[in-house]
């Protein structure tokens, strides 16, 4: 289960000199402030970024537009009490802005339709004028479409190769319920997209003709291409404009999760005058992620034989559109065979811009630890180191950073931690890699107290760095550990699936003896092991604490404590009967067997339980079992629920709380 917490970047340029630096705080979460994403004008003379901080009043993220003219230091908002504003785009006659916003539509227009605060923002599209001015609303009073979707995997705005269309994602903002459920005060279970789309409804492909000069608002004229029951996402314009290409998921096998593409998702090909809706794909697992080659002779995508876990290894598939359409799969990165080191797999999205010219592309790989970019020839498959190399990506990152506004930071200078990769034997023949972050030496030396910190998925990974949770905690002189155990990406198709059907095994084995190794080369403390984790880290966590009484404290936040219980109320059933190889009543012995509920009763361990009370992904009912099960056998715990939360705990009070409340739970129970 990917978890995913709001992206902050901390603005560290021009930081307050003269003072003594000091730890960080978690306060600081409060100071902090980024400029991403940024966009750049067609004749490169113009730069719009976000701008993202926390309100000091209310203590709530907020996002706004600035503009810049290439001196950094003196750009400057673009509207007035800077009013929400994300995803700035730039016309193709750089003329206009266009900008997803949570803002209310003018009074007496249709409004934006709400959802509730744990799910995705209720964003409509704006345009303002480049040289600054007053922003408008892309649609008139009646709009026809109602949420637009904002996200990677099913949102996209972009305008039509000739500049007079604008394509978007939204679902048609019509309530649901019907007029005897309304009456009732009931709600009936319906399909949807699950954790982060609460209340959304399906993702349809629409069109705005963008022709003439906006008055109150953008366009006339507004055209919905799809019209059904299924969510279609990532909608790529034809070169000619004639076509749009989009990945979905139209058979009966329907799943409401996003962040997963278990199930069979293909191309389609929609022609935008006639509606027509042509498949271009028929994989037995997922083809997603489309992209036109300059040319549009072809696109490529990435796919998957199978629907397996939700993340995979992914190859290349060159697909060729028309009444025939052709797919070949470029190169075979699931030959278990392969160094995942020299042939690297795609990560699980495409760039937007990825072609560098008809015959090349460049693609982001997580290779161990790292992360990297490496080109591929579309005909011979041949692939290249793209780091260090002067790509069309890497000059439009470079005209991108021209372009980012740099302010005074309010945040003082701090003993920063470090992060260093560390390797050892698993005793059985496997080298598993991990990342160990040190607290700055002014603060500690080691052997340190030592956090394990487990990844979530379990097929995600860790990589080097130290964000803002780690800085907190290596700030009370905590080393925090992040182990690849085996299930984790970024290491080939063979070490993906060795956990499969064995969760809390062979990676448990992984983990612990990562540990022992920290322990023989000096740098963890035996005598102050702590353990926490956040989704499938937080089986993990909920998993140790009942096999070995090796940690001091324990916390397992938004965490797995029931293979049952997670089927049954996840909105992920693939996941448990991926890793299972079946449904509960078809494998009850060893759903059972791999849940840490069932030995709730060996825990001695003192374990604190954090919560989204609104989680799809992992239910709050899994907490409260683990909690009510620790609580009747005698074990120190407690259970904290978060309100309005989803998966990942995102809104900045109920994260500085969290991050007091594990410091303080490991402190209570430091030696």
């Amino acid at each position: 289960m990917k978890y995913l917490l709001p992206i902050f970047f901390v603005l560290l340029t021009n930081s307050i000199f003269g003072q003594d630096s000091r730890p960080w705080e978690i306060d600081d979460l409060y100071l902090a402030e980024s400029f991403h994403p940024i966009s750049v004008s067609p004749d490169g003379k113009v730069g719009v970024s976000v701008h993202n901080w926390i309100d000091p009043d209310n203590r709530v993220e907020r996002h706004s537009l600035w503009r810049s003219t290439g001196t950094p230091l003196e750009s400057n908002l673009m509207e007035p009490g800077e009013p929400d504003a994300r995803d700035p785009l730039f016309s193709p006659d750089g003329k206009w802005i266009v900008f997803l916003s949570t803002r209310p539509r003018p009074e007496g227009w249709k409004q934006t339709p709400a959802a509730p605060p744990y799910s995705e923002a209720t964003v409509d599209l704006w345009l303002i004028p480049t040289a600054g001015g007053e922003a408008i609303p892309l649609a008139g009073p009646e709009k026809p479409y109602g949420r637009v979707y904002p996200d990677q995997f099913y949102g996209r705005i972009a305008f039509s190769p000739d500049g007079r269309r604008l394509l978007f994602v939204a679902d048609d903002g019509v309530d649901p319920l019907t007029e005897a459920e309304i009456e009732g005060d009931l709600v009936v279970a319906r399909q949807d997209q699950g954790e982060g789309y609460t209340g959304f409804g399906p993702a349809e492909i629409w069109i705005a003709d963008l022709e003439g000069a906006p008055g109150d608002f953008g366009t006339e004229r507004i055209t919905r291409l799809t019209d059904d029951s299924f969510w279609y996402g990532d909608p790529q314009w034809s070169p000619d404009g004639r076509t749009i290409v989009v990945h979905a998921n139209r058979t009966d096998d329907q799943e409401s999760a996003r962040y997963s593409v278990n199930k069979n998702y293909d191309l389609w090909e929609i022609d935008v005058e006639t509606k027509e809706l042509r498949q271009l794909t028929n994989g037995p697992g997922p083809e997603f992620s489309p992209r036109f080659s300059p040319d549009g002779s072809r696109l490529i995508c990435l796919t998957s034989p199978r629907r397996g876990p939700h993340q995979d290894i992914y190859n290349f598939a060159v697909v060729t559109p028309g009444e025939n359409p052709k797919t070949r799969t470029l190169f075979n990165f699931r030959d278990p065979e392969l160094d995942f080191q020299e042939t690297p797999s795609p990560n699980m999205s495409l760039l937007r811009n990825c072609w560098e010219n008809d015959d090349h592309m460049i693609y982001t790989s997580s290779v161990g630890l790292d992360s990297k970019r490496f080109i591929i020839n579309i005909d011979t498959g041949e692939i290249s180191d793209g780091d260090g190399i002067d790509t069309a990506y890497a000059q439009a990152r470079e005209r991108e950073s021209g372009f980012r506004p740099r302010v005074e930071s309010q945040l003082p200078p701090r003993l920063n931690a470090s992060s260093q990769g560390v390797s050892w034997d698993n005793g059985e023949g496997m080298k598993i890699e991990g990342a160990l972050v040190i607290p700055h030496p002014d603060i500690a030396k080691p052997p340190y107290k030592l956090i394990v910190l487990p990844h979530g998925g379990p097929h995600h990974r860790a990589g080097l760095g130290a964000g803002f949770n780690d800085q907190i905690l290596a700030s009370k002189a905590y080393a925090i550990f992040k182990p690849n155990f085996r299930g984790s990406t970024g290491y080939g198709l063979a070490f993906l699936d060795a956990n499969r059907g064995d969760l809390g095994g062979g990676d448990m084995r992984d983990i612990l003896t990562g540990v022992d190794f920290l322990i023989e080369e000096g740098m963890a403390d035996p005598d102050q092991l702590f353990v926490y984790g956040v989704s499938y880290g937080g089986y993990m966590t909920s998993w140790l604490v009942g096999q070995t009484n090796r940690f001091r404290a324990a916390v397992a936040e938004n965490a797995v404590t029931d293979m049952t219980m997670m089927w049954t109320l996840s909105d992920l059933q693939s996941w448990t009967e991926w890793e299972f190889g079946g449904k509960p009543w078809e494998v009850p012995n060893s759903m059972d067997h791999h849940s840490p509920l069932t030995y709730a009763g060996r825990v001695e361990t003192p374990t604190l339980l954090l919560n989204s009370r609104d989680d799809r992904r992992c239910p709050l009912p899994m907490g409260r079992a683990f909690h009510r099960a620790l609580f009747q056998a005698g074990v120190p715990t407690g259970l904290i629920i978060y309100p309005d939360e989803p998966h990942g705990i995102r809104q900045p009070r109920h994260r500085a709380d969290k991050l007091n409340r594990i410091l303080d739970w490991f402190d209570q129970h430091s030696r």
